[in-house]
This record gives C-alpha cells, sequence and structure tokens, in this order.
C-alpha cells in the first residue's frame, strides 16, 4: 500500500513538473514573440522613415496626413514594390538576427531567465523608444502639433475671396493652356542662367523663360518660393488655382470623404466657367490619386482625360500601362489630338496638362530619353525639357495660337533626395519653381525680376495673362504679379508668412474646409 502511495505521489510529482514546464516554455513563447513584436515595430517605424527621406527629400508630415484621407487609387504601383521590397527584406533579416539572438540566450548563456528576458526587454524597449525619437524628430512633430494648438488670424486678415472681386474679361476672350511640369524647379538650369549645374538640364525651357515672360526671385531665370502646404501635386495644383495652400488639420476634415474638397475656396476654373469657358484636364496618372478629380470637377466642372479614360477609350490596355499610367509621350500626342478637336468649337477653353515623368523616385525613362548624363534623373529632366519644347513648337503654328496664353509652370519643387543634397552641398539655398508665360494678352516686363512670390501668386497672374482685369490685383493670398502691388513675401517677408500659415487658421477650417 506504501509503495503504490510512493508512486502515485511520484507521478503526481512529474505531471505537476510537467505542467510546469509547459507553462514555463509557453510562457517563453509569449515573451520572445513580444521581444520580436517590439523589434519588428521599431524596425518598421525607422526603415519606413528612412525610405521615405532618402526616397522623397523634403516629405513633410502634413503630405503624409493629407495621403490618408484622400483617395491613393492610381499610386504609382512601382513604387510601392520599392517600398515593400527595400523595407521587408530588411526587417525580415533583422527578425531573422534577434531570432537567433534569443536562441543564443536561452541555449548558451549561463544566466537565469528572469535575467535574460529583463535584458532583452529593456534592449527592445530602448530600440522602440530611439525609433519613436527619431520619427518626432524627423518628421517635425512637436512643431506640428503646436501649430495645430496657436491660431492665426493671418490668413482671415490677408485672404480676398474671389467670389466677391470684380474680374472683368475682354470682349475677345483669349483661351488659357496651363501646363503644370512634375517637379520642374530652376536648379536644373545652368550657373549661367541661375541654376546649379555646370550643364543645363533644362536648356529648351530655359529659352522659353528668357524669350518669353518669367517671374524670377533673381536677375536671372528664377521661380516661386516653395511654401508647406504647395509642395506636392494637389497641393501645388490648389495653390496655382484658389491661392491657398493646402492645410491639413488633426480634426475631421478629410478631403473626399464626403464628396467635397475645400467647398469655400472660389478657383481659377470657377471664374472661367462663370465667364464662358470650357474647362479641361488632362494627366497620364489615375485623377482620383490624391483628389485632384474631386477638387476639379467641384471647382470649375472641369472634362478629365485620365489613364482611366484612356483605357475606357481603348487607345491603351491595362497591361500597357507604364509608371503612374501612361508616358509623357503619349500625353502630349493626345493633348495634340484634343486640342485640335476642342479648338474647332466656338467657345473660349482652359487646357490643363499635368506631365509625369519626371515625378521621383529617378523619373519614367521612355523611348526618346538619351544618355547625356550619367544619373537617371537628370536623362529624364533633360528629355522633358526636348518635349515641352517641341509641344510649344507644335501649338505655335496651329490657328488658335494666336488668340491663345500659354503657362507653364512647375508644380513644385522635386521630391528626389540627391537634388537636395546636391543643392545643399553647392550652396544653392534657394530652389525655385520653373514658370514661362507665353503669348501673355498683356507683356509688361517690369515687374518681372526679383520678385519674392509664392505659387499662390499664379492665380490672379493667370487670368492677367489672358486680358482679366482684377478689382484690387489680388485673389485668395494670391497676388497679381503684373502689378505694381505687393506680393504677402514682400509686404510683410516669407518667413513671417510661412511661419503664420503653419499654424491653425480658425477661419481657413470653416470658410474653405467646411464652408460655414
Amino acid at each position: 500500500m506504501k509503495q503504490e502511495t510512493v508512486i502515485k505521489d511520484e507521478q503526481l510529482l512529474i505531471e505537476l513538473n510537467n505542467q510546469d514546464t509547459q507553462r514555463i516554455e509557453t510562457l517563453t513563447k509569449k515573451q520572445n514573440a513580444f521581444i520580436l513584436f517590439l523589434i519588428f515595430l521599431s524596425a518598421f517605424i525607422s526603415l519606413s522613415i528612412y525610405w521615405i527621406y532618402t526616397s522623397t527629400g523634403n516629405v513633410t508630415l502634413d503630405q503624409l496626413l493629407f495621403h490618408l484621407k484622400v483617395p491613393i487609387k492610381g499610386t504609382n504601383i512601382g513604387m510601392i514594390f520599392d517600398y515593400i521590397k527595400w523595407t521587408f527584406l530588411r526587417i525580415i533579416l533583422i527578425l531573422l538576427v534577434v531570432s537567433i539572438v534569443l536562441y543564443f540566450f536561452e541555449n548558451k548563456i549561463k544566466l537565469s531567465s528572469i535575467y535574460k528576458k529583463r535584458i532583452l526587454y529593456t534592449l527592445s524597449k530602448i530600440i522602440l523608444i530611439i525609433s519613436v525619437v527619431v520619427v518626432f524628430i524627423q518628421m517635425n512633430i512637436y512643431n506640428f502639433i503646436i501649430n495645430q494648438i496657436k491660431a492665426s488670424s493671418f490668413i482671415e486678415e490677408n485672404y480676398i475671396n474671389p467670389a466677391e472681386v470684380n474680374v472683368e474679361f475682354p470682349e475677345q476672350k483669349r483661351n488659357l493652356i496651363y501646363i503644370y511640369l512634375e517637379s520642374m524647379e530652376n536648379s536644373f538650369a545652368s550657373v549661367e542662367d541661375g541654376g546649379m549645374y555646370e550643364k543645363s538640364r533644362i536648356p529648351e525651357l530655359t529659352q522659353l523663360a528668357k524669350e518669353n515672360i518669367n517671374f524670377s526671385n533673381t536677375d536671372k531665370v528664377g521661380g516661386a518660393l516653395e511654401l508647406k502646404g504647395t509642395h506636392w501635386t494637389i497641393a501645388a495644383m490648389v495653390s496655382q488655382t484658389s491661392g491657398v495652400p493646402l492645410k491639413i488639420s488633426i480634426g475631421e476634415n478629410d478631403y473626399g470623404r464626403h464628396k467635397t474638397f475645400l467647398p469655400g475656396a472660389y478657383s481659377l476654373g470657377e471664374i472661367l466657367e462663370k465667364n464662358g469657358y470650357t474647362n479641361y484636364l488632362l494627366l497620364g496618372s489615375d485623377s482620383e490619386f490624391g483628389g485632384r478629380k474631386l477638387y476639379f470637377e467641384s471647382h470649375g466642372n472641369y472634362n478629365i482625360w485620365d489613364y482611366t479614360s484612356a483605357i475606357e477609350e481603348n487607345r491603351m490596355k491595362e497591361s500597357d500601362r507604364v509608371w503612374w499610367g501612361y508616358s509623357d509621350n503619349d500625353l502630349f500626342k493626345y493633348a495634340k489630338e484634343q486640342l485640335s478637336e476642342i479648338s474647332q468649337k466656338n467657345e473660349p477653353f482652359n487646357y490643363t496638362i499635368l506631365t509625369v515623368d519626371t515625378h521621383f523616385t529617378d523619373g519614367y525613362v521612355c523611348n526618346d530619353c538619351e544618355n547625356e548624363f550619367e544619373d537617371q534623373y537628370s536623362n529624364v529632366i533633360r528629355c522633358s525639357s526636348k518635349k515641352v519644347a517641341e509641344f510649344v513648337d507644335w501649338l505655335k503654328i496651329q490657328p488658335f495660337y494666336e488668340n491663345t496664353t500659354i503657362i507653364i509652370s512647375g508644380d513644385h519643387i522635386t521630391m528626389q533626395s540627391d537634388i537636395e543634397e546636391l543643392a545643399s552641398k553647392n550652396n544653392y539655398n534657394e530652389r525655385t519653381v520653373y514658370n514661362a508665360i507665353i503669348n501673355s494678352a498683356i507683356q509688361n516686363t517690369e515687374t518681372t525680376k526679383n520678385r519674392r512670390f509664392f505659387t499662390m501668386d499664379m492665380y490672379p497672374t493667370t487670368l492677367a495673362s489672358i486680358g482679366a482685369k482684377i478689382e484690387g490685383e489680388r485673389l485668395g493670398l494670391g497676388t497679381n504679379l503684373f502689378s505694381e502691388k505687393q506680393t504677402l513675401a514682400e509686404k510683410y517677408g516669407e518667413n513671417l508668412v510661412r511661419e503664420e500659415l503653419q499654424k491653425k487658421s480658425i477661419f481657413y477650417n470653416n470658410k474653405l474646409i467646411y464652408n460655414q
């Protein structure tokens, strides 16, 4: 009897020991999984931010937040794959190394299990904290939060509501062709013409600027100063057509979810539509990306042709997609076909084009691109300059040219990171957005050089270039550059304007975002 009791006790002890062992093993697995999760989170945050900044250079938090609020349909798939490949391959490698370290700690190092875990927990938490701090500093989150809290009345005090301004058009209305050149800045020109290269990447565009009207920050070829809220494509287009930056609020505005996009703004397209113009927009990517379709349809009822339209009209197949949709070769071919048709109508038109080949990273190399320079992006920029010049030459021999103003403008300075590095290395501190106005109704060149202005000033300037007279010479936050009136940058200094426009504006939120 005693022997049976001893056996039972031994069996019970074995079972308890087995249960304890299982609990310890389960706990160890959970602890290891949690450590791996912390490492994964740290690596994901750090590597994502590193990829963003090495790929895009000057991306900002408000830009990232904006794209979280609007459709991402139409994003360049290649860029997404580049991000996934670059980031997650490194994350997998890091997790593999950490797993080996965990195994080594479990089986080789003769320390107590609790002490081992404390070391690993501490290390993983330190890495996570460092990652968060790096993001906080790199994205300038502190200043963003402060600017969302600290309110400014600057916009309210300086905003001129375009809907309430008398804009008088000539009896014979001029057509407008507005060409947005993706990421086109004046640094691509030669040093002699105001750029930063010994050999110009944009000789044709430079010549167009010199032979026509070019508003410049210097006495050479130059352009508009960069401003936060105007430094990515849709923000730049809003700036140049509505005279305001695209401001992001921490509140519930979402630029699209409720089918509105700055409903309180009154834009170039709306003024032109009111005065008998038909508005058109041509772009080689999906117009839904970034809310562009919503903005242009709700602000001037634009007829939009994009990548999706090309497929629907059997101009191309989905399998023909390159880069963001179709290349600028096709873009200008379609533009010629459409303008030939549109110009036959007995009505003035506003035809807007957005190029895409020069988008970061490194641009798209089409069949026409030559290997003139060592780096791909320079060759793509060079190719774009030739294409635009060829298109302008074609426009000049069309019957409608005599009564048409052509505006060529960069949307913003490039986000190509190595351009930013090169500019810093060469002490080229003032990178500006390119512009040239061809066949303008007004030929005043006395106000074109040594100007301090932002792309917002292109709004009233565009209307003046087609012969419209603007009461007070100002619309939105923009000033007609043909006039003697000071821009906000000239009146207050660009640094003060930058600071004030980054702050929270109750007026902007209520009037422009919510239209209250």
